[in-house]
């Protein structure tokens, strides 16, 4: 059985470990011991900090293989983006040129700079061990976020977003990259992408230009991998996809990778999870799939298991009461898997 829990000192070495084995693009998750470590004290100081309003509070979770205590999977939530300084995007829109002389119309795409998400919450940084990576764990580690931020719905945004890694290759080669972000930084994006999960982003706003990129400028390969998601991020950008986020013409910086974001009210995890009293059946029959959650902030906890939902509340067998560390009449929440 897996658990998804915040994360805590003890998990830096798996942490550490999951981070080299993510590979190039998962910026907001570097394979740096120190970078880490401040990312679990961030987060354990949001855990623990009463929150009016969000800020910039950060929860890091793990994944945890119970029966081996095996750290398999993190994934994260930023509270808001672009409260130190502005969180950058691509906006595609379209540049019109026109001459009615010559009886020319042209709408030409081009990338615009902006910090559109600034103040928006952020689902990022979901990683997950390949040994492991089963369409129910991958559900779990991402929906656990969703069914946290539903049960505290004032420490988030009414709006979410979510980064999806975009083209490139395993030695860390981005074509949109070379084509555009090279020029200005004068690094390659495996620099690129590491400076900026492990240091501030004002670098980014010092060197990139300011004015509208035209698409049809950049060379064919980069073009073709603008909004193209990396296909080792497919199922995570799937799961988002079913839950109701949607692309809005936002692309990642570096590798043009699509943004795409939801009204929290609308995702289905939050509008669909339901809340009740845990009741326990040794004999539990005719059962379906869920994500069920116990705990409060810094003790919350989501594991999947079978259950039989009823008026007052959920059936659940026996041996989950010692997992999810809660008894008969505890207060649980729970979404259909």
């Amino acid at each position: 059985m897996y658990l998804v829990r915040p994360a805590d000192f003890p998990d830096l070495p798996a942490l550490e470990r999951l981070a080299r084995d993510a590979g190039i693009g998962i910026t907001n998750f570097p394979a740096n011991r120190e970078r880490l470590n401040d990312k679990i004290a961030t987060s354990r100081r949001s855990f623990n900090t009463d929150v009016v309003q969000p800020g910039s509070e950060f929860y890091l979770f793990v994944m945890e293989q119970q029966d081996t205590h095996e750290i398999v999977g993190t994934c994260s939530i930023d509270a808001m983006v672009g409260v130190d300084a502005p969180f950058y995007s691509y906006r595609i829109d379209e540049v019109v040129h026109a001459s009615p002389q010559l009886q020319i119309h042209n709408r030409v795409p081009a990338l615009h700079l902006c910090h559109d998400y600034s103040g928006t919450t952020r689902l990022n940084s979901l990683v997950l061990d390949r040994k492991h990576q089963t369409d129910e764990n991958f559900a779990l580690l991402s929906r656990a976020r969703l069914l946290f931020i539903a049960h505290h719905p004032d420490r988030f945004t009414p709006k979410l977003f979510a980064e999806i890694r975009g083209e490139s290759d395993h030695k860390g080669y981005s074509p949109f990259w070379e084509a555009l972000g090279r020029h200005f930084f004068s690094m390659d994006f495996k620099k690129a992408d590491y400076l900026s999960g492990i240091s501030n982003k004002h670098f980014i706003a010092e060197l990139m230009p300011r004015y509208p990129i035209y698409v049809p400028t950049l060379p064919e390969d980069a073009q073709d991998c603008i909004g193209v998601i990396h296909e080792g991020s497919e199922k995570i950008a799937n799961i988002l996809l079913d839950e109701g986020f949607a692309f809005r013409d936002y692309v990642d910086i570096f590798d043009a990778g699509p943004s795409i974001e939801a009204r929290a009210q609308d995702i289905r995890t939050i509008a669909n999870q339901r809340h009740g009293k845990a009741l326990f059946d040794a004999q539990l029959e005719q059962t379906e799939a869920y994500l069920i959650a116990a705990g409060h902030l810094e003790d919350f906890r989501v594991a999947c298991a079978s259950g039989q939902a009823q008026v007052a509340g959920l059936v659940l067998h026996n041996d989950l009461q010692e997992r999810l560390r809660i008894h008969s009449g505890s207060l649980i929440q729970w979404s259909k898997l």
